[in-house]
C-alpha cells in the first residue's frame, strides 16, 4: 500500500470514529534537506547533507575529493564542503557520519564498487560526456548464467551486444574485458560506464561494433555478491585448501582457463560472434590486467589484441620483485609500491615473449596513470619488453592513479583501436 493512500484513511478514522480533539501544539519541523550535490556551470561541486545531531561529517570520493574530507555544519545542522572547479568526469562518493558510512540521501544515482555503494555525479563537457545516455542508438546488456566446468560451477557473466545486434544478422568480433580485485561481473558496465562508452564511440564512429564480455574474475563467486547468497558468494576468499584455493595466485591462473575452455565457447556457439583469434581481444585493470596478461600469453592462438590497465602482473606466481619504496610515495593512489617484476623469471615462465610476439598480436598495449603505486611496475614491464624486442603502445595520464577515473579513459582509448587491421 502507498503511504499517500493510507495517512488519510488514518486521518478519517481519528477524526470520525474517535472524535479526537487536534493537539495545541506541534513540534519544531525539521529543517529541509538541502540539495546535493550541486553541480555549477564552472565545475565546482557542493555536497550537503542535513544531519543536525552529528559530531563530524566528511566525504570520500574520487579523486581529487580524496579520503574523509571534513564538511562543515552550519546553523541549521546543515553540512557542506565545496570541491573544484573539478575536470569534466564522473565522481562516486559517500559520507561518513560519526564514522558511519552513509550514501547522500538527495541523491538517486547509485552505483556499486565491490561491497561499497556510492552516488555520483557528472562535471558534464565534453571530455565526460562519453559516460552519459546520450540520443544514440543503444546496444543491450545480458546477465547470463553459463556453465563453467574448469571451475565446477554455473557462473554469470555480463555481455554487451551493439546497436542492432538483436535485429540483424551479421556477426561482430568479440572483447573479453576483466575487472580488477574486488570487482565483478557488474564493475565495468557499473562503475566503469562501459554500455554507455561503447554506445557513444559506435555512434561516433570511433569504434568497430562488438561484443563485449565482462566475466566475475573471482573464482570462488558464480556471480556479484549482491545477487547471491550462497557458500560460493562471499566478498572475500575462502582461501581453504579444501576447495584449491592455496593462494591468491590461483585466482590469476584458474580464471584464465576458465575463460579458455568455458566462456569462449560459449559466447561463440550463443552469439553471432567472429571466433577466430584475429577477431578476438582481452583486456583488463589491475588484478584483471595480471589476468589478461597470464591468458593471452598461454592461448595466443585465441587471442590477437591485448590491453594491461594499471596491471598487477608482479602477483603472478614466481615472476614477483621489489624495489626500494619510491620517494613520491606519499603522492601516489593505489597499490604496489615497491613492487616489480623479475624480467629473468617473467620470460622463463612466459617463454613466448620475444620478437615473434610481434607477428602473433596486432596490438600490445599498456597504460598507467603516472600517479599509480604500481607505475614501476609498468616501467619494468616495458623495460623487459624493449630487452625482447616486443612491440606495444603505451596510454600514461599525468595525474591519474588506481582509479576508474584512469580506466574509464584506457577503455575509450582502446577500444577505438581494436579489430581495425583484422581479418
Amino acid at each position: 500500500m502507498k503511504i499517500g493512500t493510507f495517512i488519510p484513511a488514518l486521518f478519517l478514522f481519528g477524526s470520525v470514529v474517535l472524535a479526537q480533539p487536534a493537539p495545541q501544539s506541534q513540534a519544531p519541523s525539521r529543517p529541509a534537506s538541502p540539495k546535493s550535490p550541486i553541480v555549477q556551470s564552472d565545475g565546482k561541486v557542493t555536497f550537503n547533507l542535513l544531519a543536525p545531531s552529528a559530531s563530524t561529517v566528511t566525504v570520500s570520493g574520487d579523486y581529487p575529493i580524496g579520503r574523509n574530507a571534513a564538511m562543515t555544519r552550519d546553523d541549521k545542522g546543515v553540512w557542506s564542503v565545496t570541491f573544484g572547479p573539478l575536470r569534466e568526469d564522473f565522481y562516486a562518493y559517500q559520507f561518513t557520519v560519526d564514522g558511519v558510512s552513509t550514501i547522500d540521501p538527495q541523491n538517486i544515482f547509485l552505483t556499486r564498487d565491490g561491497a561499497r555503494y556510492l552516488n555520483w555525479a557528472i562535471v558534464p563537457g565534453p571530455d565526460s560526456s562519453n559516460y552519459q545516455i546520450n540520443d544514440v542508438p543503444h546496444g543491450q546488456v545480458f546477465e547470463i548464467w553459463y556453465p563453467s566446468p574448469t571451475l565446477k560451477m554455473t557462473r554469470r557473466m555480463t555481455v554487451y551486444t551493439p546497436p542492432g545486434y538483436e535485429t540483424g544478422k551479421n556477426r561482430y568480433p568479440a572483447f573479453y574485458l576483466l575487472h580488477g580485485g574486488g570487482g565483478d561481473e557488474e564493475a565495468w558496465s557499473d562503475m566503469g560506464r562501459a554500455p554507455d562508452i561503447f554506445d557513444n564511440l559506435i555512434a561516433q564512429g570511433k569504434m568497430l561494433p562488438m561484443i563485449v564480455v565482462m566475466g566475475n574474475g573471482n573464482i570462488w563467486q558464480a556471480s556479484s555478491p549482491n545477487s547471491l547468497t550462497t557458500t560460493h558468494n562471499s566478498m572475500e576468499s575462502p582461501a581453504s585448501p579444501a576447495k584449491g584455493l592455496d593462494s591468491f595466485s590461483d585466482v590469476l591462473t584458474h580464471y584464465p582457463e576458465s575463460i579458455a575452455h568455458d566462456m569462449i565457447p560459449f559466447v561463440d556457439h550463443n552469439f553471432r560472434t567472429k571466433a577466430d583469434r584475429d577477431n578476438r581481444a582481452i583486456a583488463g585493470l589491475s588484478m584483471g590486467g595480471a589476468q589478461t596478461a597470464h591468458t593471452a600469453l598461454t592461448n595466443l592462438d585465441k587471442f590477437s589484441w591485448v590491453g594491461l590497465f594499471s596491471s598487477a602482473v608482479p602477483l603472478l606466481p614466481g615472476v614477483h620483485a621489489t624495489i626500494p619504496i619510491p620517494a613520491d610515495a606519499a603522492k601516489r593512489r593505489g597499490p604496489g609500491l615497491g613492487e616489480v617484476i623479475d624480467p629473468v623469471k617473467f620470460v622463463e615462465r612466459y617463454p613466448v615473449v620475444g620478437p615473434e610476439l610481434n607477428n602473433r598480436l596486432h596490438l600490445l598495449y599498456l597504460g598507467v596513470g603516472k600517479s599509480d603505486g604500481l607505475v614501476e611496475s609498468d616501467d619494468s614491464i616495458r623495460k623487459m619488453l624493449d630487452e625482447h624486442g616486443v612491440k606495444y603502445v603505451t596510454f600514461d595520464l599525468p595525474d591519474y592513479g588506481h582509479d576508474w577515473n584512469f580506466w574509464r579513459l584506457a577503455l575509450e582509448d582502446f577500444s577505438k583501436r581494436l579489430f581495425k587491421t583484422a581479418k
